[in-house]
């Protein structure tokens, strides 16, 4: 036998066997973590589509009850525009709650279900409304188009449930969560609980408060922060306050919706307070001024509204500020 050549052969099979044994547990580890790494950086990014792509081939590589992969997976989904990429999610985000067990994944879950509820709710009102403007539907044809949209509405209405049930769970494990109060909120406005959701609002806004409060203060007061420390803490006020800006919106809504119009008006002047240049607020000041008969004050707001929009002419908001002060 000719062992130089049996010899080649043995080395020979034993780099194939190598080749094709595949990367090692620690390679596809190392390869697991750069697909979380990426999809979280594109989720930071609001690249929702390419987040979701990078754990979902994470995912290809792991068991599937990977929580972190799950979760990034269903939160990029989640955050789509559209009710069938929204559905999709919640089966990656029940593997996370699962796997994790952390008030985190409840939020996002909860989240989701909020999410989907107020897309399907929307839609389904947009539903009923064009049908019963609709005059080619024949009587059957418009009963059925009230009853399927009116049963999407009930659906909603238990996602709105289950989203309510979640943000509960995770306020039990981490009650000043300044993200799941406004979540909260939402999902009892929704379910025209407006006592509870003003109750969970007002929380936040007292959290915001004392926060703004104590950075102004070091702002004023410590000599000691050097100019990286001090633009941080500016930007994270700036962060806290567009936060406030959206909780208040909600809650003025919740004042319009009880005729409350001078409370109304509160949170609007306190928005303009913390925000100057926020025309919609304005504009939504204005109305309310010119509700009341305050019409020097509706004239100012509704007159800085139309000259600093950039919205064109046709549009509603502004033909409707037109409209007022012109009358007046």
């Amino acid at each position: 036998m000719n062992w130089s050549k049996t010899g080649f052969v043995f080395t020979l099979c034993a780099v194939i066997s190598a080749c094709s044994s595949g990367p090692t547990e620690e390679e596809i580890a190392v390869q697991v973590e750069d697909f979380r790494q990426r999809s979280a950086q594109y989720f930071n990014a609001g690249s929702f589509g390419q987040a979701y792509q990078q754990a979902r081939l994470g995912l290809e590589l792991t068991p599937a009850d990977d929580g972190e992969l799950n979760l990034l997976a269903g939160h990029a989904l989640m955050m789509m525009r559209n009710l069938r990429d929204v559905a999709k999610s919640e089966k990656y985000l029940l593997r996370a709650q699962e796997a994790l067990e952390t008030y985190r994944a409840d939020l996002v879950l909860g989240e989701y279900h909020l999410r989907y509820g107020a897309m399907l709710n929307a839609h389904a009102r947009r539903q009923l409304k064009l049908a019963k403007e609709l005059s080619t539907l024949d009587e059957d044809q418009l009963q059925e188009e009230v009853e399927t949209n009116e049963e999407r509405i009930e659906v909603a209405e238990q996602h709105f449930r289950d989203a309510t049930q979640l943000f509960l769970t995770a306020l039990e494990q981490s009650p000043n969560d300044l993200h799941a109060l406004q979540l909260i909120g939402q999902s009892c406005a929704y379910l025209n609980d407006h006592a509870t959701a003003r109750t969970h609002l007002e929380h936040a806004i007292e959290i915001f408060t004392e926060s703004r409060q104590y950075k102004n203060r070091i702002l004023a007061t410590d000599t000691k922060i050097n100019l990286r420390q001090e633009t941080l803490l500016r930007a994270e006020m700036l962060k806290d306050i567009n936060a406030e800006v959206s909780i208040r919106i909600l809650l003025a809504g919740l004042d319009k919706i009880n005729n409350d119009t001078s409370a109304e008006i509160e949170q609007y002047s306190t928005i303009l307070a913390l925000s100057p240049n926020n025309l919609n607020i304005n504009f939504a000041r204005g109305l309310c001024y010119y509700k009341t008969g305050n019409i020097a004050l509706a004239i100012a707001d509704l007159e800085h509204f139309i000259s600093n929009t950039d919205l064109p002419f046709e549009h509603p908001q502004v033909r409707r500020a037109f409209e007022i002060t012109n009358d007046l």
